[in-house]
């Protein structure tokens, strides 16, 4: 899929300073503030992901980082004052822990634009200086600074540092010294991907202290095992964008025994588990449809992965071939990933999901489906009751007591974001039974524009031409130009809600006509329904629907399957 450039900074820098080492036992707290800035004002373009992995980064610090919730301050598209005031309410927090007696920690986290001086709020120029002024004089032991924004080669070229104790109470790390990761060089530009939702650097970055990085298999994710699993990521899935290579780099001064730990897996109380025999490249999804980890796995050893209570998607891709299962974490301890539940995936069920531009050139994802010519962020979204079965009940008394059919609507809506074509077809044929048993039909054909509204949604609209009737004088035979407006939302890659609203105009037929007060516009005939759309194991649907014709009203359920 396609990576776009970040026209803002994308590095990470880390500054640990502490005057002196303070005891492993010393009582321990740590504050952060993460700020994530989309708009860097002027004429530059809004980013789309520095919200996200602000909010992202946030709660891997709560959740696995030693950061309470009370001890996090979240700005979103702050104002340098904004800034300012942060600092300030910290400096005095912080201030007050130390003269408790306890050991006082600070993590500085930012996302947004900047350029070769300084990052940018809203506009507004923040330079570096100022910003390692404000972050020192917060009279923390050790000050950890993350930037995720362009030119970040300029920040890391500061010298200088202080002691830094280890991140985690871990008496067997003694480390002095600072370190600056950057995730791009200084003449280079820093990368956002519509496909992963995210800048690259801060995707693998935090994939990484999620437990992909955990190479030693300790539990622990130290700053050396997150840049590297981060540096080879980036590195490798932006050799084939547009804007070239992206390389992160270095300046680290550590002294001492051990490694700086940045995440600790044992403080959560339930972890996924990869058997040792599991390979290939694993994708981990949220129910929001967001990539929550990414990685590649050799067999060998088991692989434990830090994520929320929640159930996930997780897209194994290996020889070729795709595979795809549903896992839930909703309890204490080690759950481990079966791997015979994995089953064959499909084309509905890829993990295209982001909203990318045509000309911006090719992206990371060389193995997404590309058939047909089409560009690798197309998408085509099938979301139709068709193919199933259809019993309805007329709600006044007539010659019969059911309607049923078989067959029903296909929808989908394809091409690429944000707008496409949206396309219906019906075709029904049924009986009429309990009483008078007659011959049902309603065949027609829609198309028209599109809406792909984020990552989920999806809308269409279509115009369409048909004809339909009951025999026996039930229904005469009449031409219709149905209408139609529907929407598609995406749950998760298996579960699709949808909802639609069908009305339709009647020629050649006096009877049928003005036949529902269901409608707008003067239209004649009406239906509305909703419904379930399953991919993955179990292909089907199921809906209820109610519609009006000759003013009578037939109120329905629908379903279908194909294992």
């Amino acid at each position: 899929m396609i990576s776009r450039l970040l026209l803002c900074l994308a590095c990470t820098v880390v500054v640990a300073g502490a005057a002196h080492a303070a005891p492993t036992t010393q009582p321990l707290r740590r504050f952060a503030l993460v700020i994530g800035s989309n708009n860097g004002g002027g004429e530059r373009d809004k980013l789309r992901y520095a919200g996200h992995d602000a909010t992202t980064m946030a709660d891997v610090l709560q959740q696995i980082g030693g950061v309470a919730q009370a001890d996090l301050s979240l700005l979103s598209e702050p104002a340098a004052s904004d800034l300012d005031s942060a600092f300030d309410s910290l400096s005095a927090r912080v201030r007050g822990e130390r003269q408790k007696g306890e050991r006082v920690e600070l993590v500085v986290y930012y996302s947004g634009h900047s350029d070769d001086t300084g990052i940018l709020l809203g506009g507004a120029h923040y330079d570096y200086d100022r910003l390692r002024e404000r972050i020192r004089a917060v009279p923390a032991d050790v000050r950890i600074a993350i930037l995720d924004s362009c030119e970040s080669g300029s920040f890391t070229r500061v010298k200088g540092g202080h002691k830094m104790p280890p991140f985690l109470r871990d008496s067997s790390n003694q480390v002095e010294g600072f370190a600056f990761l950057s995730s791009s060089s200084a003449t280079e530009d820093a990368q956002e991907s519509d496909r992963i939702g995210a800048s690259f650097f801060t995707y693998y970055f935090i994939s990484g202290l999620r437990g992909a990085a955990d190479r030693n298999h300790d539990g622990k994710i130290t700053l050396t095992e997150a840049y590297q699993y981060s540096y080879e990521r980036t590195l490798g899935r932006t050799q084939n964008t547009t804007h070239g290579p992206q390389h992160p780099s270095y300046d680290m001064h550590l002294s001492g025994t051990g490694d700086v730990v940045i995440t600790d897996l044992r403080s959560t109380e339930s972890t996924l588990v990869l058997p040792a025999a599991m390979a290939g490249h694993i994708t981990i999804v949220d129910k929001s449809g967001r990539v929550a980890i990414e990685l590649t796995k050799d067999a060998g050893e088991p692989l434990s992965l830090a994520l929320p209570d929640e159930t996930y998607s997780v897209h194994v891709e290996r020889a070729g071939k795709s595979f795809v299962a549903t896992i839930t974490i909703d309890h204490v301890g080690p759950i481990t990933f079966d791997p015979d539940s994995l089953q064959p995936g499909s084309s509905e069920t890829t993990l295209a999901r982001g909203v990318h531009r045509h000309g911006d050139g090719d992206d990371d994802d060389d193995d997404d489906d590309d058939s047909h010519h089409h560009s690798p962020w197309y998408r085509d979204i099938e979301a139709g009751f068709g193919g199933g079965l259809r019993v309805e009940h007329p709600e006044q008394q007539t010659s019969f007591d059911a309607l049923m059919t078989i067959g029903g609507t296909s929808r989908s809506v394809s091409g690429s974001p944000v707008v496409g074509i949206a396309d219906t077809a019906d075709l029904s044929l049924g009986l009429t039974l309990g009483g008078k048993t007659e011959f049902a039909y309603d065949m027609s054909l829609g198309v028209g524009p599109g809406v792909l509204v984020g990552d989920n949604l999806q809308l269409g609209a279509t115009v369409g031409f048909g004809l339909s009737g009951i025999t026996g004088g039930i229904l005469g035979f009449a031409w219709k130009i149905p209408t139609e407006v529907f929407a598609v939302l995406e749950l998760s890659p298996e579960i699709r809600p949808v909802a639609y609203f069908r009305q339709s105009y009647i020629f050649d037929n006096d009877m049928r006509q003005s036949g529902s007060k269901m409608t707008v516009w003067g239209a004649d005939e009406a239906e509305a329904g909703a419904g379930l759309r399953f991919t993955g194991k179990l292909d089907g649907f199921i809906y209820a629907s109610v519609r009006e014709m000759e003013n009578i009203r037939y109120w329905g359920i629908g379903l279908g399957a194909i294992l």
